[in-house]
């Protein structure tokens, strides 16, 4: 598995081993810093990820941008030792952890965003990391928590920091760990705002940073991959959906974009023969993976042997449409036809994380509760932003929508999240998140974009050109549409219906 292993190793990760040695590169720590090693992506760095200075050692796992450069290990870490760590604040866009040796007192240092999620064992006797639990669980050590047990059970994914398992966590967005002591560098005071229909040229010059030939886009029929096409250029695209489904048609008319374009029944693949045991070994403690993702990732990088960066549109509807603050029964489904409701209420943080999270009991909901105000106390936010700025770092993005891309997706591709580029993340995280559900973000974000791609609908019927007026009575309708009518469903409904009839057979 792909990522950093520090006093322990992946010899407990035999299937996704196997996987990171067909598709990836090991870089063992010199002796002298103990027991350790990267293993990362051979085709991100054409050399060792490693860069020394004069007692200090740099080592990192993933990619980043600094200064305009990709990957410029050499200058991050020479800012690093005179001007302080704070500097990695100052890193564009990225997923890395990065060790950081000064020659006494080694570190940790994890991205802004936490895209790169790996775990500490708090109980090991010295600093010990790996990006998965599994390689850290040591049985008759580490119990067992009932309350993440049921936590996981009934939303397939955990909160905060949290792992099943007392002594192991994940390790914190923006933190530097040592064996003292964990602080965090990243702070969330606004840069100059930018103009949203400017946010587009942010991605460009993120594009630009590979050549097309390198960049792949999964396009969806909505419109977060949708936003990058129509911002950024790429040689090779897919798109996998039911055969004639609303899914397919509607990425089609941009196939033209791509000099390679392909679209396949995501259900349709064999199964990978490891995809279940490698599951269990990165999803271990943490997270219900979803099936048959990874097959399909493996079936596109067979079928894009040349193409390593992924680009991929996580974030973009939480931005957009503000997707982080809504949440699902009659109540929430009310609120989608009438979103002036959010501007009107102004519901607490409290109260939009208790109906989003309604399967919890009391005591697991005070778990989440306490978490909540902890990490988000000192924001300058109100309730919206703060709700929205936790679920993506600590809730269901950082904790369940990551695991499915810049964790799958980055055991064989380098995987790039332009809505979390510092610039677009820091815009759109002071908006008023009740215009974002009301479709007003959208149309700020779209007006300047050509209109082959802002007339074009998404798969919920709308297209950035309509009237925010009318899209919530036009969503509800075709809502409807994909779960009653079989030719309508996109893959996610598919896969649901074709996982319900297998158990109904058994």
């Amino acid at each position: 598995m792909r990522g950093m292993y520090l006093n322990c190793d992946d010899g407990k990760l035999p299937a996704s081993k196997r996987l990171a040695d067909k598709y990836s590169q090991e870089l063992l720590f010199p002796s002298q810093l103990g027991k350790g090693k990267v293993v990362y992506d051979k085709n991100e760095w054409s050399a060792p990820p490693i860069y020394n200075m004069a007692d200090n050692v740099f080592i990192v796992t993933g990619w980043f941008i600094y200064k305009g450069q990709r990957n410029n290990l050499s200058q991050l870490s020479d800012d690093i030792i005179s001007m302080g760590v704070e500097t990695v604040n100052d890193v564009e866009s990225g997923s890395f952890v990065l060790y950081w040796w000064d020659g006494s007192v080694s570190r940790i240092i994890v991205d802004p965003m936490g895209l790169s999620t790996h775990y500490v064992d708090h109980l090991a006797k010295e600093l010990t990391i790996a990006p998965s639990v599994k390689a850290l669980f040591c049985e008759g050590t580490h119990k067992q928590n009932a309350i993440m047990t049921s936590i996981l059970s009934k939303k397939n994914h955990l909160i905060g920091n949290f792992t099943l398992f007392d002594g192991i966590e994940r390790l914190s967005p923006g933190s530097i760990l040592s064996e003292e002591k964990c602080q965090h560098y990243m702070t969330m005071s606004p840069e100059p705002k930018h103009e949203y229909s400017a946010l587009g040229s942010v991605i460009t010059e993120l594009g630009g940073y590979w050549d097309d030939s390198e960049k792949i886009l999964p396009l969806s029929a909505g419109l977060d991959s949708r936003f990058l096409l129509a911002n950024t250029t790429f040689d090779n695209g897919f798109t996998y959906g039911p055969e004639n489904s609303p899914e397919i048609n509607i990425t089609g008319q941009f196939s033209a974009e791509f000099s390679d374009y392909y679209s396949f029944d995501f259900c349709e693949e064999p199964l990978a023969a490891d995809e279940k045991a490698i599951l269990e070994e990165i999803a271990f403690g943490v997270v219900t993976p979803i099936p048959r993702l990874l097959t399909n990732y493996l079936h596109v990088k067979d079928r894009f042997q040349a193409a390593h960066v992924f680009f991929e549109g996580y974030l973009g509807d939480v931005f957009q449409r503000g997707t982080f603050i809504t949440f699902k029964g009659v109540l929430g489904e009310l609120f989608k036809i009438f979103p002036f409701v959010y501007k009107l209420k102004r519901f607490d943080g409290l109260t939009l994380l208790r109906r989003r999270y309604k399967e919890l009991n009391e005591e697991e909901f005070q778990v989440l509760a306490n978490d909540f105000l902890e990490k988000t106390k000192d924001l300058d936010f109100d309730d919206y932003q703060k709700v929205t700025y936790y679920e993506f770092l600590f809730g269901r993005g950082g904790r369940y929508a990551v695991f499915g891309s810049n964790i799958l997706a980055a055991q064989l591709f380098t995987v790039v999240s332009p809505f979390t580029h510092k610039k677009i993340f820091n815009t759109l995280i002071h908006q008023d998140f009740s215009d974002a559900v009301s479709y007003k973000t959208m149309k700020k974000l779209w007006s300047k974009l050509d209109r082959k791609y802002t007339r074009a609908k998404v798969e919920s019927g709308y297209s950035p050109d309509s009237s925010p007026v009318v899209i919530p009575f036009i969503q509800i309708i075709y809502r409807l549409m994909f779960h009653f009518i079989p030719s309508r469903a996109n893959y996610g409904v598919q896969l649901n219906r074709s996982t319900t009839k297998k158990d109904q057979s058994i």
